[in-house]
């Protein structure tokens, strides 16, 4: 007969054997003729005696064995304290998935043109160099009063949005309150998302009246502000409790 070890002991050298017509079978070290000591999931070969199998064989041999072994290792990790906590940051609240996103969104584009994409974090640098060329045509006459140099101070508030998402997965792991930081890191993140449509304005702003409409038309807000504008909501309305994450339970 052909079966499947379901468990075996090494303390009292016993286990059980399920056969392939789903009958049952005890048996003992005694009876095992393999090379290695049984294993968990090893497929055998065995001859049936009131309802004990006897003489033992592995099919596949250490190969299946090793299977076996790494089924119950894994078990183990899966069912460890580490692993049950990152598993409940992602399906307890939103908090953490939605702060991951925040995160993810400031280092993607958030401004294009055909020449240039820039994130969040490199705006900064962006503003900077428009500013100078704002000034050349201002000096030229061709350009409007851009307000790219107060908003250059004003970008300083973009980093809120990243420093708040970190402190929202620290307070989830370390089991605080969520809902204050959710909050705030939502609101963060809003403005985050605003300062960049501030940035595209400005920026219009600088450019002569007969080529605005066409500038216009090229410099477009990228994929990360549109993630941070959802998450920020998101994480307002998981604070406020409107929504819930739909992997809870209970």
């Amino acid at each position: 007969m052909k079966g499947k070890i379901l468990g075996y002991s090494e303390a009292d050298g016993s286990g059980a054997i399920s056969a392939d017509d789903g009958s049952r079978h005890r048996f003992t070290r005694a009876d095992w003729r393999g090379d290695k000591p049984p294993a968990t999931g090893m497929v055998v070969d065995f001859e049936s005696s009131e309802g004990a199998a006897k003489e033992i064989y592995p099919v596949g041999g250490a190969a299946l064995a090793a299977l076996g072994n790494i089924n119950v290792d894994l078990s183990g990790l899966s069912g460890s304290a580490g692993g049950a906590r990152a598993t409940e940051l992602f399906t307890k609240s939103l908090a953490v998935p939605l702060a991951l996103v925040v995160l993810l969104a400031c280092f993607l584009t958030a401004l294009s043109s055909p020449m240039k994409g820039v994130s969040l974090i490199g705006l900064g640098d962006a503003v900077a160099e428009l500013e100078g060329a704002a000034r050349m045509a201002s000096m030229m006459g061709g350009g409007g009063d851009s307000g790219l140099g107060g908003l250059g101070a004003l970008l300083i508030l973009r980093f809120a949005a990243p420093l708040a998402a970190l402190w929202l997965v620290w307070a989830a792991w370390a089991g605080k309150a969520e809902r204050l930081p959710m909050l705030v890191t939502g609101a963060a993140t809003i403005v985050a998302a605003l300062l960049v449509v501030l940035v595209r304005q400005a920026v219009l702003s600088a450019v002569p009246d007969m080529a605005r409409d066409m500038m216009a038309s090229q410099i477009h807000l990228g994929l990360g502000v549109w993630l941070l504008l959802l998450s920020g909501a998101g994480l307002i309305a998981g604070g406020l409790g409107l929504i819930r994450n739909p992997l809870a339970r209970g």
